[in-house]
């Protein structure tokens, strides 16, 4: 013989205040992160079928762009500019060495960094890297970057870049000639 048993009841739990049976009811929350997942993959899709392409190819311009302008002639750099060289990797390990004094070190980028600007500008005749060398050494924590073994590239070796153009007035100049059809 069977009993007559009461109908079943939804499960009343709760998990961390949150009550099971309003989730069962009302599932807009599972909606939304099903519909989060599928929009993201889409978008995945659309990006990879559309946008790397058109990425990979400008990546490559690039890239053959920066090959044939970025190769520099090391023979024809001159044995002045190699000791100009040893001069600024000399100088930015200087400028580095007030670091071994772990917090005096940073007072005394106080005195040093008018002096590396003004050295920058009379290597460089820049104001713009003399400022960024002012800067660099001025600034807390900045003394590893190598300002002036970085001048020396960018002048010696990649002259013709726009930055190079832009930072130096000599690497300016001789991209003008250069436009007139001089040497």
């Amino acid at each position: 013989m069977k009993r007559n048993q009461p109908p079943l009841k939804p499960i009343q739990a709760s998990i961390l205040g949150f009550d099971l049976t309003e989730f069962q009811q009302h599932h807009t929350f599972l909606q939304g992160v099903i519909f989060a997942l599928v929009t993201r993959a889409a978008i995945n899709e659309v990006r990879r079928r559309i946008e790397k392409p058109v990425l990979d190819a400008a990546g490559r311009k690039v890239s053959q762009a920066a090959s044939d302008n970025l190769k520099p002639d090391t023979e024809a750099i001159t044995v002045d500019q190699w000791a100009k060289l040893a001069v600024c990797v000399a100088l930015d390990l200087a400028g580095d060495v007030s670091e071994a004094v772990p917090v005096l070190g940073e007072f005394t980028d106080i005195g040093f960094a008018p002096a590396e600007a003004w050295l920058l500008k009379a290597l460089f005749k820049s104001n713009a890297i003399a400022a960024f060398g002012f800067a660099e050494e001025i600034l807390p924590f900045t003394d590893v970057i190598p300002t002036f073994t970085l001048s020396w590239c960018l002048s010696t070796l990649w002259p013709t870049t726009p930055l190079a153009q832009k930072l130096l007035p000599e690497a300016r100049e001789k991209a003008q000639l250069r436009e007139q059809g001089g040497t």
